[in-house]
């Protein structure tokens, strides 16, 4: 009896005295022109930001649910529990970058592979799928064999990193398959191209993989788009042999809602639902009210995650406050004539706003319209306000576009880019973005219509213009 506990006691000991696995990571670098204050790391279900110190260094404890893929800017780091890793680089671009640290291996491979493959895919964009299928299929086959290459010359210090990430570049292959035949009828102006039979099949066939969705990027993007395919087939199917005109938008629209949330049930995978939701609250448009408190009540409710829940009710709350009717966040940006103007100059006005910048195709292709809509309305109590959210070091280029280009109405330069209060109070992430701001300053819509959609004209009759 007594051996047996003093064995227990051992046992027991024994247990105490192991060290528990660590859940952090320790990440820490170097700036050497640092241009801004912090640093945001994010993955599906975490966002922590760390500061920058004066001299550009940095250094954080994060405790995060599960190994895998983070992004810091767009740029992809892999971390690991009980690992530390540190960077050095120039800037926020995080380029050129090297990494030292547990993990350097890793993410060496992964800057290097975003350096070679990835500068090309960029370069290419979607006029990779432009491409006939011959020519398209040896750019994806020559651009993963290249990753393939470059994986199989490492050795990396976490066991499983070679097996994740092969599976990676292959869920990057099915995804340039899958999105081929509709970006290549996009190409040639052909809704109704189908791709030959002879064209490989994707071979994912399962989308709720929790594993796979944390690691590989690619393959959260595969599950994300079956997700929005699944829901978008359901909802042909269901208005078949409906004529346009028969049903009302509400009815539409409910049609679709209810589908999302039949999908999003089945779905297994906290991560996966978590991103989903993410990605309905957090989308770059603002969703009307009531569709915004589907999202909310329907949604909202099943991410499992408190600090990402945290983080979707702040943007829940956002949306809500630029709701119709509340006033407008305020703007006092430089102005292309001189001096600066605010929001309140224009008190008694109507104000249209355009927010743009010189590099943006679509934003430069409303500018003919935007010039035909302050014609039309020229004299009539409305001010049409342009804010270009172009970083500082296209501050001259901004300046000689407006000149060139002779654009009218107010042009005004925002006092810092993207990161400016008016365009993150308005959870700007894409532009063009319209404004309709009415005669007391306050909201009529956060996004309303291009001055190239004739709707524009409805709202400004209904403001009495």
């Amino acid at each position: 009896m007594k051996r047996s506990i003093t064995a227990l006691l051992a046992v027991i000991l024994l247990q105490a005295c192991e060290k528990k696995a660590p859940d952090y990571v320790v990440l820490s670098g170097k700036f050497a022109k640092p241009q801004g204050e912090k640093i945001t790391v994010k993955s599906h279900d975490f966002e922590k930001e760390i500061a920058i110190n004066a001299d550009g260094s940095f250094s954080d404890t994060l405790h995060i649910a599960h190994n895998g893929m983070y992004r810091i800017g767009r740029k992809n780091i892999y971390l690991h529990k009980g690992k530390n890793v540190s960077f050095s680089t120039d800037n926020e671009t995080m380029e050129p970058i090297t990494y030292t640290g547990d993990l350097a291996v890793e993410n060496n491979y992964l800057a290097d592979k975003d350096k070679t493959t990835g500068e090309e895919l960029r370069a290419l964009g979607k006029h990779l799928y432009s491409f006939e299928e011959t020519e398209f299929l040896n750019k994806v086959n020559e651009l993963t064999n290249k990753q393939k290459e470059m994986l199989n010359a490492i050795t990396p210090s976490v066991a499983d990193f070679k097996e994740n990430e092969l599976k990676n570049i292959n869920y990057g292959k099915d995804y340039w398959l899958a999105n081929y035949e509709f970006y290549h009828g996009y190409f040639i102006k052909n809704n109704d191209f189908k791709v030959s039979d002879n064209f490989p099949k994707v071979t994912t066939t399962d989308f709720d993989n929790e594993a796979d969705f944390n690691f590989s990027p690619r393959y959260a993007e595969l599950a994300m788009s079956k997700f929005e395919k699944n829901v978008s087939d359901e909802y042909e199917k269901k208005t078949e042999g409906v004529a346009e005109g028969e049903m009302s938008d509400e009815d539409s629209e409910k049609i679709y809602r209810d589908l999302i949330i039949e999908n999003f049930k089945k779905i297994k995978s906290r991560n996966i639902k978590n991103s989903i939701a993410s990605s309905q609250i957090m989308s770059g448009g603002i969703p009307d009210a009531k569709t915004l408190d589907f999202f909310y009540n329907d949604l909202l409710s099943n991410v499992s995650n408190e600090d990402f829940k945290k983080v979707l009710n702040e943007r829940y709350n956002k949306i809500k406050s630029l709701e119709a009717g509340n006033p407008s966040p305020s703007f006092n940006f430089e102005n292309h004539k001189g001096g600066t103007t605010s929001l309140e100059d224009f008190k008694g006005k109507v104000v249209y706003v355009d927010v743009w910048a010189t590099w943006c195709g679509p934003c430069i292709g409303e500018i003919p319209h935007l010039k035909e809509l302050e014609k039309q309305y020229h004299g009539k109590n409305i001010e049409f306000v342009s804010i270009s959210v172009d970083e500082k070091r296209n501050y001259e280029k901004w300046k000689q576009f407006v000149t060139d280009q002779g654009l009218v109405g107010t042009q005004l330069i925002a006092d810092n880019d993207w990161k400016s209060d008016f365009v993150t109070n308005y959870l700007i992430s894409g532009i063009p973005r319209f404004i309709l701001i009415d005669t007391e300053g306050k909201i009529v819509s956060a996004d309303a219509p291009r001055p190239s959609n004739k709707k524009i004209v409805e709202l400004f009759t209904q403001l009495g213009l």
